[in-house]
């Protein structure tokens, strides 16, 4: 097999991240030979937008061959501004929750983390330095480990590149 050279700019970051709860996921079926995937929700059920800070939005990926097979390790960290009750009230809701993300980087590309049968976490901490004007705010992780690699959404998915207006306010 042969890596062609990209077409474009290769623009980097991500913001927003969409999330959905597994029990609000109908169906999710990936193709291992084009490691693409669908989603499709529940009715009245939606994908929820997390915003983090400008240029904030970090992604790790890891592979290992391990005696079982292969394991793709996946670790978001996000900040997310100011020490708000309503964020605070939505972060308390994600803990213990089994999470799917959608990720969608500046090039266009959406991809899924977390499975039905292996969800991603979330762990957070808040930050308020002593300083006066530096981030304050959660930092929130995401975490999960996999036997495949993250799918791609499909091109015509859908999936909103724009999402709704946030204020940090």
């Amino acid at each position: 097999m042969t890596v062609l050279r990209h077409e474009n700019g290769n623009v980097g970051g991500i913001n927003p991240i969409q999330y959905t709860f597994k029990e609000d996921v109908e169906s999710f079926v990936i193709n291992p030979d084009t490691l693409s995937g669908t989603i499709v929700l529940k009715h009245g059920c939606n994908w929820n937008y997390l915003y983090g800070s400008p240029e904030s939005i970090q992604l790790e990926g890891k592979e290992e061959d391990l005696p079982a097979g292969m394991r793709y390790t996946y670790n978001f960290k996000m900040l997310i501004p100011k020490d708000r009750n309503q964020v605070e009230i939505i972060l308390t809701q994600l803990n213990q929750r089994h999470l799917i993300l959608n990720a969608i980087d500046k090039n266009g590309v959406s991809r899924y983390f977390g499975t039905l049968d292996s969800p991603m976490k979330k762990v957070g901490k808040l930050l308020k330095p002593a300083t006066i004007e530096s981030y304050q705010g959660w930092e929130v992780l995401f975490n999960g480990e996999f036997s495949s690699p993250a799918a791609y959404a499909p091109v015509t998915a859908g999936v909103p590149f724009d999402p709704p207006p946030v204020s940090e306010e």
